[in-house]
């Protein structure tokens, strides 16, 4: 009986070993991405500036957002989520400080995501 365990967990650990991995930390990357794209379009004072970071950044959002989503971390994606509707909002925005405004609230929905990974990890 111990040699078949055995011989069963032996076949099993080259399978497990070429599953797919989540992507934590693409998703991490993807936020800090983000987080530079942010500072980018808040620092921005025209239209076409801001409206392209914010673009950069809403993609960067939703990757980020994907990934930590796949990876069961479903309070940080939610937020990433959050701060991607923002990114998106301030990227059809008219006017630059419109823009920066709606970046900032991003920012701040960025930043929920990122200490909820910090303080208490994935879940």
């Amino acid at each position: 009986m111990i040699p078949a365990l055995l011989a069963a967990l032996l076949l099993a650990l080259p399978a497990a070993a070429q599953a797919p991995r989540c992507g934590f930390g693409l998703g991490l990357e993807a936020l800090r991405g983000a987080e530079r794209q942010v500072q980018a379009g808040l620092a921005a004072g025209d239209l076409p500036a801001g409206r392209a970071a914010a673009e950069a950044a809403a993609a960067s959002l939703e990757e980020a957002a994907t990934r930590l989503g796949g990876c069961g971390c479903a309070q940080a994606a939610g937020f990433a989520r959050e701060a991607q509707g923002l990114a998106e909002q301030a990227r059809s925005e008219a006017v630059p400080e419109r823009i920066a405004r709606a970046l900032d609230r991003a920012r701040f929905s960025l930043g929920l995501a990122r200490e909820r990974l910090e303080r208490r990890g994935c879940s």
